[in-house]
């Protein structure tokens, strides 16, 4: 059973005089409700807890079994199964004894003549695009991180991951193709290509490493960047 710890609220006080002001430093013991912006201490997880609001209950965090080189390893993986999703094919359609194999761009294309180029756009942007972004995303963040070292635009990249993330739908994708294949079965002998589980395996590894959840790195890109700083200053005091 997984355990759930709300995280300690923090009073926060009211901001100081701009002009006093000189750079927003990284509290990497606080953390922020996504939900309704309450500000919390960072509480220190085992695996298997999870940290909540204590004003609306949304989660703020998770205890993670997995370490940056195991994500790391899930996101190679998962870039494998996506190169795999898209070269080979979907299914294989038989009308009259002829197989003709499909694969995900020619499904796209045949979306798009076929009069609905909305419906192709919508789902080469949440199938292939967003997808996409999100392995490579994770790869160029979690490949030096890895060995310790912050990557270049770490927060960029993380909020860009963030934004990825919510439109990447492989999950609805496969559902309406495995509804599609068991529909189509009725009309024409339908064989699923390698793409379909090359696709089905990319859900399970985005779905892993989504519940490792981005606060992790979060945490510590700025755990990191705050030595980083103190490092910095303490030279040039110097």
């Amino acid at each position: 059973m997984t355990d759930s710890t709300a995280a300690r609220p923090v009073p926060v006080a009211d901001p100081p005089d701009a002009a006093h002001v000189a750079v927003l430093q990284p509290r990497p013991d606080l953390v922020i409700c996504e939900q309704c912006d309450a500000v919390h201490a960072r509480v220190p997880l085992q695996p298997g807890q999870t940290a909540h609001c204590r004003r609306c209950r949304a989660l703020l965090g998770r205890g993670h079994r997995v370490s940056l080189p195991g994500l790391l390893a899930l996101a190679i993986a998962g870039l494998l199964c996506f190169v795999i999703g898209n070269l080979t094919p979907l299914v294989s359609i038989s009308v009259r004894g002829a197989p003709d194999p499909v694969t995900l761009p020619e499904a796209l294309w045949q979306t798009w003549e076929a009069g609905q180029p909305l419906g192709a756009m919508l789902a080469g942007a949440t199938a292939v695009v967003f997808p996409f972004l999100v392995i490579a995303l994770r790869l160029y963040l979690l490949w030096p991180m890895s060995r310790r070292r912050l990557p270049q635009g770490f927060m960029p990249a993380m909020r860009l991951l963030r934004f990825a993330t919510r439109w990447s739908m492989v999950e609805v994708f496969m559902l309406g193709t495995l509804v599609a294949v068991v529909r189509a079965a009725g009309l024409a002998s339908v064989v699923p290509g390698p793409a379909l589980f090359a696709y089905g395996v990319l859900t399970m590894l985005l779905t892993s490493s989504s519940a490792a959840g981005l606060h992790r790195l979060w945490q510590l890109g700025s755990e990191w960047q705050g030595e980083a700083d103190a490092k910095e200053a303490a030279a040039v005091s110097r």
